[in-house]
């Protein structure tokens, strides 16, 4: 017996199974149509037409693994989107010679990995923006530039191999984690005995040594699980490097693109694209480099100005642009004073006012 609600609820099945919203039916209504379909499906007919095939459920995608990128897109507010016509304010440079400029270098470096964009048309004004923020970025005095990963692998007298390592394991660290505590730790790693920071050293860790190690990190009970087991595919799979290609980096638990695309290069010198953190993500959006209608996560960002950058400054981006979103949120005296001092300051102030610097604010405050 087919049942259904009656009255209010102005619901019932049809022949088919499908249900129905209309108006209010009279029992009497209900029941004809009730008995029908009961003797429609004890029919011969009924029986010899075989069950109509289910459509198949499409269940939500796998949850990443990868934290580092995981982290970075969930906890890091939206930046407000910005019209081109702002960003273009910080300089009036043509679209043209910025068009020129991508084409003329696009073949003077590494090629871009597999998921970047096709190319498209350059923002205008990005050029003088651009050579603006590497003016003001060329005194190298954020903390990233004496205290991130690329510091970090410069130090110590290692081979080759400790320090591709080293630097894969100061990557995974860096994931929601300030730039000096990150430098503390991996200081804490290196010192350790025996064997200091190694393949064959942390393989022989307990996971209570190292968690005790790396406890002042974010999320450190998951980079304990994913250092360790990184270290163990490093060993099985790789004889104990680490592995020079994008795709054998993203199989290591807890590394994404970005940090895959930073160890490229600083541990192989390979560039293969662009990596896109929370500051790069926000002043990319800021600046209209991110598209029209801008992009939501870091690695959309990352495609679309692979789209349009030319391949001989990616190496740089990260770096100036992590550096300069750091001096924006913490030193705004001190980079104020170096807008003051470059050489247009008038469009360097500008720029900070397009990066949510309140630049007269900041200026009284300071007596600049």
């Amino acid at each position: 017996m087919v049942r259904t609600r009656i009255g209010s609820a102005a619901m019932c099945m049809t022949g088919d199974g499908e249900r129905r919203r209309g108006r209010p039916l009279k029992f009497s209504t209900v029941v004809a149509r009730l008995e029908s379909v009961e003797a429609e499906a004890g029919s011969p007919k009924a029986e010899a037409d075989p069950p109509k095939a289910q459509p198949k459920k499409r269940g939500r995608p796998p949850k990443a693994t990868k934290l580092a990128e995981a982290d970075a897109e969930s906890t890091e507010p939206q930046p407000k989107k910005r019209s081109r016509k702002a960003a273009g304010e910080v300089s009036s440079e043509p679209a043209a010679s910025s068009s020129s400029s991508s084409s003329s270098s696009s073949s003077s470096s590494s090629s871009p990995s597999k998921s970047s964009a096709a190319a498209i048309a350059p923002p205008p004004g990005w050029q003088s923006t651009w050579d603006l923020i590497v003016e003001l970025r060329a005194d190298r005095t954020a903390v990233v530039d004496s205290m991130g990963t690329e510091a970090i692998s410069a130090i110590g007298d290692v081979s080759a191999s400790e320090r591709a390592y080293q630097a894969l394991i100061s990557l995974m660290l860096s994931s929601q984690t300030k730039d000096t505590i990150n430098m503390a730790t991996m200081k804490k790693l290196r010192a350790h005995q025996p064997g200091g920071l190694t393949v064959t050293s942390v393989s022989a860790m307990t996971d209570d040594t190292l968690h005790e190690y790396i406890r002042q990190v974010g999320f450190h009970n998951n980079k304990v699980r994913f250092i360790k087991e990184t270290t163990r595919l490093l060993l099985e799979r790789h004889e104990g490097e680490v592995p020079r290609t994008m795709d054998a980096l993203l199989d290591l638990p807890g590394v994404g693109p970005k940090m895959a695309i930073i160890l490229m290069r600083v541990a192989f010198d390979e560039t293969v694209g662009i990596s896109v953190d929370t500051h790069v993500h926000r002043i990319c959006n800021q600046l209209g480099w991110a598209g029209a209608q801008g992009s939501k996560t870091p690695e959309k960002t990352r495609k679309v100005i692979e789209g349009w950058m030319p391949s001989h400054i990616w190496p740089d981006v990260n770096l100036l642009l992590v550096g300069l979103g750091q001096e924006v949120q913490t030193e705004k005296a001190k980079l104020i004073g170096k807008c003051l001092q470059c050489s247009d300051p008038s469009a360097a102030l500008r720029l900070l006012d397009t990066l949510g610097v309140n630049v007269e604010k900041e200026r009284a405050k300071h007596g600049l």
